[in-house]
């Protein structure tokens, strides 16, 4: 066994018995998840979960480190899982085929870090919310072009992926890359059709970085503080800080502890209402209203008929993996 990771033994800060006694979850096995899976694999990582529900297409051989032409149609997980084993058979593997938001907790709470190569805002959000609530250090990346990056988040320590404000708050709803026939049908809202580029050179770069930051976590050492941008047409590293939001509805400590305080005029109508949370705190249009257990219909009720001031009530929005606790005050 030792000749196959000699090379690395010979890292002064490598511990293989924390490599082997980890588990990686990946979600998404397109460009950076692909990279990052082979890297992973290769170092020995003793278990990766490997999350997907897209099939191979022919545009996705350009930069898609696992696929050939002959996979395409295939699921992404099953053809990848193949290779995971075909580089190292000591791995153990487990396939998800699924969305995200439909894994099994119990499967996902085991990782001791998530890496996530996804390609919209809406699935990386609620990654990031399960990523805190579970207490699992988080590593994130993207790619466009020529341009990368990458972001570690350590729960309750630095900055999550709400917390910063590089991606526009309208983004956070919206697809960025072109969907199958089955993303289409499991997620209809984002039909919508946007072309990205991508060049492979950038996803080796990016997807290697990302594996780095999860050996080093699980070694023990120092991850990335700041956000991490790379510029591969001008050759440049910028490294952009970021700072914890004491607001932050996701990873505040604040709201971990105590609820969101919210006002409303008593007169307002619950749908306007609805209308103001949304906006607020950027929640989906497929938000649910919870109070003392009730689902609320939103109705031409006004606030002040169904809640009092110092009245507490949940959010249950499908972008984020929990719900959210808000205390009322009426004007």
């Amino acid at each position: 066994m030792n000749d196959r990771y000699n090379r690395q033994l010979l890292i002064k800060q490598w511990d293989q018995e924390k490599i082997q006694g980890s588990t990686v979850t990946i979600v998404g096995l397109g460009a950076l998840g692909s990279v990052a899976a082979t890297s992973l694999a290769m170092a020995g990582v003793g278990s990766l979960i490997l999350v997907d529900f897209d099939t191979i297409e022919l545009s996705n051989l350009n930069r898609q480190l696992f696929y050939r032409a002959t996979d395409v149609g295939q699921e992404k997980v099953t053809i990848g899982a193949q290779v995971i084993r075909e580089i190292n058979p000591d791995i153990h593997v487990i396939e998800l085929n699924m969305p995200i938001e439909n894994a099994p907790r119990q499967t996902l709470e085991t990782s001791t870090v998530i890496l996530d190569g996804l390609d919209t805002f809406q699935t990386r959000r609620w990654i990031n919310s399960f990523a805190i609530g579970a207490n699992i250090p988080l590593i994130s990346g993207g790619m466009y072009s020529f341009l990368g990056n990458v972001q570690v988040v350590i729960p309750h320590k630095t900055p999550c992926l709400e917390c910063q404000s590089l991606i526009p708050e309208e983004e956070l709803q919206k697809a960025c890359t072109p969907f199958g026939e089955v993303r289409k049908r499991l997620r209809p809202e984002e039909e919508k059709e946007e072309f990205i580029p991508y060049v492979s050179s950038v996803s080796f770069v990016i997807g290697g970085l990302m594996a780095q930051e999860a050996l080093k976590i699980i070694l023990g050492l120092p991850p990335l503080a700041e956000y991490l941008f790379w510029d591969g047409e001008a050759g440049m590293f910028t490294s952009v800080p970021l700072e914890l939001r004491d607001d932050c509805i996701v990873c505040s400590p604040r709201y971990h502890l105590q609820a969101i305080p919210i006002r409303s005029p008593a007169d307002q109508q619950l749908r306007e209402f609805a209308i103001q949370l949304q906006y607020s705190f950027n929640l989906g249009s497929e938000m649910t209203l919870l109070f003392q257990t009730q689902k609320l219909s939103i109705s031409k009720e006004k606030v002040g008929e169904i809640f009092h001031s110092g009245a507490i009530f949940r959010v249950v929005d499908p972008t984020l993996s929990i719900p959210l606790k808000f205390e009322i005050t009426l004007d």
